[in-house]
């Protein structure tokens, strides 16, 4: 009796075991879907990963797109377009330029395509233009501050979710579980470093050392026992893009990753990258595919590039549809 009592008791525990690990308890990424792709992921952090020395274990992720919302516009450009605005509210002559219509336009609608399917005229990139001028001239740390206020107050108008919000749930517990298998992690956006300053520290607590931007030029002034840095409108090559990226994780960090998380064709030159370590390695590519719960379109801006997942199947990168993969978008922290 004491045998079958024992039995019993063990069955109804494995029963238990199994109710705990199906409903999400000690799950690492209870926002995402129960798919090969969330195995694969947990399988290379908790298992391959285990074989990488610590001070080797690198991540990279994209911002723009990967880690948080880009469309219709993304936190550079709302942020440009602001800057804009209150120059035109000073100086209402400045309408006559199309970089200011343009921006007007973007915010009374940031969807208007008449602006985003019209980003080059006559040869003049107005999307640049936009961003380098919005605040030229000014402090940089004013920068990232009003940056970082307009953000908190502006909201997205098809979600009504404020802005700095607009981060996934599933990324940001994707962060949350490398974080706590000893990856040191750093944000390499083709935005100016200053937007991501402005945004990243508050929500996903990374200081300035981790958070890799393109980077504008800067004119240092000593006044008033006081150093600030004035913003030009100009940046230090290359662009946070292609193997802009490659460059500049390896200025930066001195190293390769082995974990690499973007958005675009425009991160595949950090996924080249990372499949060079000689660790065990993995790139994903975030395909968004979900018009309902977030916005849908193809993984590249600009021209067309029909042979994209060619470069994924080649490479051995994966592919991660929000539509299958997350269970949850939005941040709920």
């Amino acid at each position: 009796m004491k045998k079958v009592f024992t039995n019993l008791s063990f069955a109804l525990l494995t029963c238990v075991l199994l109710v705990c690990c199906r409903s999400g308890a000690g799950d690492p990424l209870p926002s995402w879907n129960d798919t090969e792709i969330k195995h694969r992921i947990v399988h290379y952090i908790a298992d391959e990963a285990q074989q990488i020395p610590v001070e080797n274990r690198i991540a990279v992720f994209d911002m723009d797109g990967t880690i948080a919302c880009e469309a219709p516009l993304w936190f550079e450009m709302y942020v440009a377009v602001y800057g804009m605005v209150c120059q035109l509210e000073k100086n209402p002559a400045l309408i006559e330029l199309v970089e200011y219509q343009y921006a007007k336009k973007l915010y009374d609608n940031p969807a208007d395509t008449s602006v985003l399917n019209n980003w080059v005229v006559g040869g003049v990139n107005y999307l640049d233009s936009i961003i380098l001028k919005a605040f030229k001239g000014t402090d940089y740390e004013a920068y990232v501050d009003t940056a970082h206020s307009y953000l908190a107050f502006a909201r997205d108008r098809k979600y009504d979710i404020a802005l700095e919000k607009m981060f996934y749930q599933p990324m940001l517990e994707l962060l949350d579980y490398l974080k706590k298998n000893d990856f040191s992690i750093y944000i390499v956006s083709g935005s100016m470093q200053g937007v991501i300053w402005s945004i990243c520290p508050q929500v996903i607590g990374f200081d300035r050392e981790h958070l890799i931007g393109t980077r504008q030029v800067l004119t240092p002034l000593y006044e008033n026992g006081k150093t600030s840095f004035i913003a030009n409108a100009g940046i230090h090559q290359p662009k946070n893009d292609g193997n802009g990226k490659s460059l500049n994780i390896y200025s930066h960090i001195g190293k390769i990753p082995v974990f690499a998380f973007g958005n675009t064709t425009g991160d595949f030159g950090m996924f080249h990258l990372a499949s060079t370590s000689r660790y065990p390695h993995i790139a994903l590519l975030l395909n968004h595919d979900d018009d309902e719960r977030e916005y849908a379109y193809p993984p590249y801006h600009g021209a067309s590039v029909p042979g994209w997942q060619d470069s994924l199947r080649v490479n051995g990168w994966e592919q991660v549809d929000m539509s299958k993969e997350f269970k949850t978008v939005w941040m709920t922290r």
